[in-house]
This record gives structure tokens, sequence and C-alpha cells, in this order.
């Protein structure tokens, strides 16, 4: 097992003495260990088929809205009407 050195600063370390029954060195290598998953898990290579497919998906969806409604739809309007309707309490019957 590879060891590493960690700088805290003097009072956190007099504050840490007082938990003695604690292993520091265990919850510093599990934090370390749940930070490197969270990072492998953010920064993982994304399937680019995958990727492409729902871009052409929602390509189709667009196209089929737009023949649909030829300029009559404004998604700002709909997206304020249901915001009104939704959360406001003087809209509501």
């Amino acid at each position: 097992m590879a060891v590493i050195s960690v700088r805290v600063p003097d009072e956190l370390k007099k504050t840490m003495e007082a938990f003695g029954d604690l292993n520091w060195s265990e919850i510093i290598r599990q934090a370390i260990e749940a930070r490197v998953a969270f990072e492998t898990a953010r920064r993982r290579v994304k399937d680019r088929a995958r990727m492409l497919e729902a871009v052409r998906r929602q390509d189709e969806i667009a196209a089929a809205l737009a023949s649909r409604y030829r300029g009559e739809w404004s998604g700002v309007e709909v997206i304020r009407y249901w915001r009104e309707h939704r959360y406001s309490s003087s809209t509501r019957q």
C-alpha cells in the first residue's frame, strides 16, 4: 500500500487528537475513495452512439412539432401558462 502525507492546520490537529479513538487514516482513505468514485463517474466517457441517437430522435421530435404547429406554437407561452396554472394559487379553481 502506498503512503501519502496530509498536512492539516495545527488547530485541526489538536481537535483531531481529542478524538483519539478514531482511525484518521481510515477516515481519510474513505474520503479519498469516495471522491475518486465521484470523479470517475463524472468524467466517464459517454457512449457516442447513444448520444447521436438521442440527438437524431430530438431532431425528429422538433421537426414533427414544427410541421404540426407551423409557427403557431410558442414554447414560452406554454411554459408561462403551466407555471401560472400549476403554481399560482390565484388561478386555481
